[in-house]
């Protein structure tokens, strides 16, 4: 079932922080990466950094996790496929494997323009992939096989 001829990229990567104002300014004058989407919503805030025109990385500081003195982690890896195809048969490889899936962005109610997985890897690692077209029928004809994993966990 492996697809030879398609390709996947990284899409961003996501990162638990324990300040955002200080990691803002580390990640803009280290990497030189620029100040795209935020939101400064309590008790999840986050800041989407940018490289020529494309978020390369999200900081999440989530004010809960300081009161569960919560280590900063990897908040999540996010993959682009180049089709909702790929997105269909990474679906069909996780339910042959027993896993957990959701099509839900659990930090977003926003409706997503591109077909979208979320699941987590064996140690418990946020994944989300996306397709880089638009959502077709392909996920829409499996939603009978959809199972909500909720909101990923920032912190055991």
């Amino acid at each position: 079932m492996k697809c030879s001829s398609c390709s996947i990229t990284i899409g961003d990567i996501g990162i638990n922080v324990s300040d955002i104002e200080i990691s803002k300014v580390f990640y803009q004058e280290v990497l030189g990466l620029r100040l795209g989407d935020e939101s400064r919503q309590v008790p999840l805030r986050y800041a989407s950094m940018m490289r020529d025109g494309r978020t390369v990385l999200t900081l999440w500081e989530n004010s809960t996790m300081r009161l569960r003195n919560c280590p900063p982690a990897l908040h999540r890896l996010a993959f682009v496929f180049d089709s909702a195809e790929e997105i269909g048969r990474t679906k069909g490889l996780l339910k042959n494997l027993g896993a957990r899936w959701s099509e839900k962005n659990p930090l977003s109610s926003q409706p997503s323009r591109s077909a979208v997985l979320h699941f987590e890897d064996p140690d418990g690692i946020p994944i989300e992939v996306r397709s880089a077209d638009r959502a077709d029928s392909v996920l829409e004809e499996n939603a009978h096989m959809e199972i909500d994993t909720g909101i990923p966990k920032l912190c055991a």
